[in-house]
């Protein structure tokens, strides 16, 4: 098959290219450096308005700023048009087409559900009405489902943290081997991750099947408190975790970025795991030891 990746520059998308070629997949690799070839791609083509998906088994959605940071007024409007715009581009290059892609598998995240304490939160939760992620997130997923009035099979990834050696763990880790790891808040807020093998694993599974129309959580089956998390992560680097920041300080520094770090979102894969999807890391402490080795 021949799939077409936008982000697949990025960690997850190198990793997805990795497991797709090692399938027998074909790739296409969307970038928008003009003169710069997408590792490991079969073709690179430009990520932008007037792309070409002709041909292509299955769009895979990957692109959009880094959260990471901090969100200033322009990197906020940054974060939402990189998502809104990028996945309009891959919806009119989808109709435009000739032969067109069968299915859309689009990356999304759990920060659609908001701050749900204790709710256990199933693909079909609804999302939130309030809070950036949120706002942007269901307008980042109505551009993709516009795909289902062309007859495209959406699928919707909503990603919780994805753990891997580029991205959120390197920097968590730097700071407990320098003895500044510990808990955030309370520590009872749920904190929904996936490892970068099963996450580009669920896209390519999907992508594979094509009939999948639906949200489907990308979180792993074990789910863990900050706290827990924290523990797992000082034993894998036999650091201690003593310290903690309490959630008024993260707010008062981070007054919008803190949302990252403080909401609870308790969601499971009931979807992934119903379709016959199997994840190769279940439990976090093999991840994080695979990772962090």
């Amino acid at each position: 098959m021949r799939f077409g990746i936008t982000g697949a520059s990025g960690f997850l998308g190198q990793e997805l290219i990795r497991q797709a070629t090692a399938a027998g997949h074909e790739t296409v690799g969307f970038t928008r450096s003009h003169n710069r070839k997408v590792r490991g791609a079969t073709e690179t083509q430009t990520f932008g308005p007037g792309m070409n998906v002709s041909g292509l088994k299955a769009m895979i959605h990957l692109a959009g700023e880094p959260l990471f940071g901090l969100w200033t007024r322009s990197r906020r409007e940054r974060i939402r048009r990189s998502r809104v715009d990028g996945t309009r581009w891959v919806v009119q290059a989808i109709e435009r087409a000739v032969i067109r892609p069968t299915a859309l598998i689009s990356a999304s995240g759990v920060g659609i559900y908001g701050d749900r304490g204790e709710e256990f939160l199933t693909d079909d939760s609804p999302a939130s009405p309030y809070g950036f992620l949120a706002d942007v997130s269901r307008a980042w997923e109505a551009e993709a489902v516009e795909a289902r009035g062309i007859g495209v099979q959406v699928a919707l990834i909503r990603l919780g943290v994805v753990l891997g050696r580029r991205g959120a763990l390197p920097i968590m880790a730097t700071a407990f081997r320098t003895g500044f790891g510990g808990k955030l808040g309370n520590g009872k807020q749920w904190m929904p991750w996936i490892h970068v093998y099963d996450a580009a694993a669920l896209f390519l599974f999907l992508a594979e099947q094509g009939s999948v129309n639906a949200p489907v959580n990308g979180v792993a089956p074990e789910i863990v408190r900050n706290e827990e998390f924290t523990r797992k992560l000082a034993r894998t680097l036999w650091r201690p975790a003593i310290m903690s920041i309490p959630a008024f300080v993260l707010k008062r520094v981070l007054p919008q970025e803190s949302t990252l770090l403080l909401h609870s979102a308790r969601a499971v894969p009931e979807r992934a795991l119903s379709v016959g999807f199997r994840f190769k890391f279940a439990e976090l402490e093999p991840a994080l030891r695979d990772l962090l080795r």
